[in-house]
Formats: C-alpha cells, sequence, structure tokens
C-alpha cells in the first residue's frame, strides 16, 4: 500500500516573524523532497498581532495570518495542479508562557468566528474547542517550556527537527509514554533553509485539509519517520 509523506510543522517568512522561508520557496522545497503535502502551522500569538497595524481589527488580523498559507497553497496549485498538498493548521501560543500548541481540523471561518484564540489558557481552549479541533504540544521540553496538563491535551510531538533547539525529545517520548491517551506526532519544525525533510508522518491517503488532517491523525494509522 502506498504511504503519503507529510510534514506537519512548518513555518512562512511572510506570516511567521521567525521563518526565513518565502511559502512558495517552502512549497517548492517540500515538492522537490518527495513529500505529497505540508501543514503550514505559523505562530499565532499576541506578539504577532501586536506587530500588525490590525491589532484592533481581527479579521484584518487572519488576511495578514493566512498569507503565508494562502501564498504556499497558491503555488502548489499551480505547480502540482492539486497533486500537493498544503493544509492549514496553527501554532498558538497563550500569555502565560512559553509552551506552544498545534491545533487542526479548523479554517478560515473558525478563525474570523473566534477572535484571539491566543489570548486563553490551554484548559479555557480545551474544554471550548476540544471537540472540534486536535490539539498537539509542540516541543514541551524546549528550554522555556514545559508540559501542559495532559488532560487539556489530545497530543505531544516527540520529535522536533529544529537543528538550533534541544527539544529534548526523549522527554517528550517519556511524557507520552506516561499518558497513552495522547497521540504521538514528529515534525521538522522547518523554519530557514536546512530544516525541511527531518521527519515526515506517513499516512495511508491522501490529506487534503486541516479537518482531514485531525480526523486521520485521530485515527491513529500512521507511521512516524525521523
Amino acid at each position: 500500500m502506498k504511504s503519503f509523506r507529510y510534514d506537519i510543522h512548518t513555518h512562512t517568512k511572510e506570516t511567521s516573524r521567525c521563518g526565513k522561508i518565502p511559502a512558495r520557496e517552502l512549497a517548492a522545497q517540500y515538492i522537490a523532497l518527495g513529500y505529497d503535502g505540508i501543514a503550514i502551522t505559523d505562530h499565532l500569538h499576541d506578539e504577532f498581532i501586536d506587530s500588525l497595524a490590525c491589532a484592533g481589527d481581527w479579521d484584518a488580523c487572519v488576511d495578514a495570518y493566512l498569507t503565508g498559507y494562502k501564498a504556499a497553497k497558491d503555488f502548489a496549485l499551480r505547480e502540482t495542479g492539486g497533486a500537493f498538498d498544503v493544509v492549514l493548521g496553527l501554532e498558538l501560543r497563550y500569555p502565560q508562557n512559553d509552551n506552544d500548541f498545534l491545533v487542526f481540523g479548523i479554517d478560515e471561518e473558525f478563525l474570523r468566528a473566534n477572535p484571539y484564540l491566543c489570548r486563553s489558557t490551554p484548559e479555557e481552549f480545551f474544554n471550548t474547542h476540544g471537540s472540534q479541533a486536535l490539539i498537539i504540544q509542540a516541543h514541551p521540553f524546549r528550554s522555556g517550556c514545559f508540559a501542559a496538563p495532559a488532560q487539556f491535551l489530545h497530543g505531544v510531538e516527540v520529535f522536533n527537527g529544529n537543528p538550533r533547539h534541544d527539544s529534548r525529545d526523549e522527554c517528550a517520548l517519556a511524557f507520552a509514554k506516561e499518558h497513552p491517551h495522547l497521540l504521538r506526532t514528529c515534525a521538522s519544525d522547518t523554519h530557514q533553509n536546512g530544516d525541511a525533510g527531518r521527519a515526515a508522518i506517513l499516512f495511508d491517503k491522501r490529506i487534503s485539509d486541516s479537518h482531514m488532517l485531525r480526523a486521520e491523525l485521530t485515527r491513529n494509522s500512521y507511521t512516524l519517520e525521523y
């Protein structure tokens, strides 16, 4: 059976201030590496919002936030005719600390209907949106981070490929083993040239959008490659 290779934690220069790769180049790199798709998980937190002229206009903030995702998706459609998937995700950070959470199962309508998602807490977000969105803590043991309470998570990133951080992946895996209900994911956490392709998740079908990514991760029928 054919496997379909995806990297579900990537960033674009257009949207993430720490991103160094323009969205079309990001998609091109993954196409060249033979991946079937990526999830764009640009950062969404108050620092991002405060850096924009749209800070008091949530719809304008959503427009700005989706810039990288839409540029990558449009490029992939033009270059591959839809053979390469670009999926929308989020990397949320709440005001209390530097923990980051990947969120899938969302779309533009969800973003517009839920202003300032990042001004919440893991508990509030899970209780409000956890039945619709899939919440995975990224690099929970990287310096400055710590694992959130497992009851407010659906999964945990057990391998993060960013080469400029010690994400202490062995601690993340141990945390996942302590809490067997948690899904396990891996990703490259791509920010700049040289980051792409350090990890992949292999699915048995194409992942066309964020809702399908949530469904297939929840099904827990995939393989981690890192």
